[in-house]
C-alpha cells in the first residue's frame, strides 16, 4: 500500500468518524427536544407580540376620561384552558375545589408526562374570599404568572397558570 493510499484512507475514516459523531449528537438532540413541552403557535405569537409591544416607544399620555366608579371587583366564575391539548375547555368554578393532574379522580385530567398524578388544586381562600392555587408537591412545579409557585397563593382573574404543556386562567 502506498503512502498516498494510506493517507487517503486515514483521512476518509476520520471524516467518517466525525459524520457519525455529528449524526449521533443530532439524533440525541431531537430525542430530547421531542420530550420537552413546546408552546403552541398561538402562545408563541402572543409572546412575540408582547415583546414587540415592549420594544415599541411609549405613546404620549393623553388624559383619560373620568369613568364612573365600578362596583366591587368581579369574581371569576370559570376556569378556561387557553393553551395545550385541552385548549378551549372551560370548567365552572362553583363553590368546591378543583384538582388538576394525571389521575382519573381529578376534576381536570391532564394527560401529560410532565404533570403529576395529583399536581395542583384551586380552592376558595377563606381569608380573601377569592380563589387560590396550591401546588400539591408536584415534581415539575406549577408556574403562576411566569413565576414558580412555592406556596398557596391567591389567583386573580386572567393570570396565566402553566402546568406541564397546559396553560389556563380564571375568568
Amino acid at each position: 500500500m502506498t503512502e498516498l493510499t494510506f493517507t487517503v484512507l486515514k483521512y476518509g475514516f476520520l471524516i467518517l468518524l466525525w459524520v457519525f459523531v455529528w449524526l449521533a449528537v443530532r439524533s440525541l438532540h431531537r430525542d430530547v427536544a421531542s420530550y420537552s413541552p413546546k408552546p403552541s403557535k398561538k402562545h408563541r405569537k402572543r409572546t412575540q407580540a408582547a415583546q414587540q409591544a415592549a420594544q415599541a416607544p411609549a405613546p404620549t399620555p393623553t388624559p383619560a376620561p373620568v369613568k364612573p366608579a365600578r362596583p366591587a371587583v368581579e369574581q371569576p366564575t370559570v376556569l378556561v384552558i387557553i393553551d395545550g391539548p385541552l385548549a378551549g375547555t372551560t370548567m365552572p368554578l362553583g363553590n368546591g375545589q378543583i384538582t388538576l393532574g394525571r389521575a382519573a379522580g381529578n376534576s381536570v385530567v391532564l394527560d401529560d408526562e410532565f404533570v403529576s398524578s395529583h399536581h395542583a388544586r384551586i380552592f376558595r381562600d377563606p381569608g380573601s374570599g377569592g380563589w387560590a392555587i396550591e401546588d400539591l408537591g408536584s415534581t415539575n412545579g406549577t408556574v403562576v404568572g411566569g413565576k414558580k409557585l412555592i406556596e398557596a397563593a391567591v389567583l386573580p382573574a386572567r393570570v396565566p397558570v402553566r402546568i406541564g404543556a397546559t396553560t389556563f386562567e380564571l375568568r
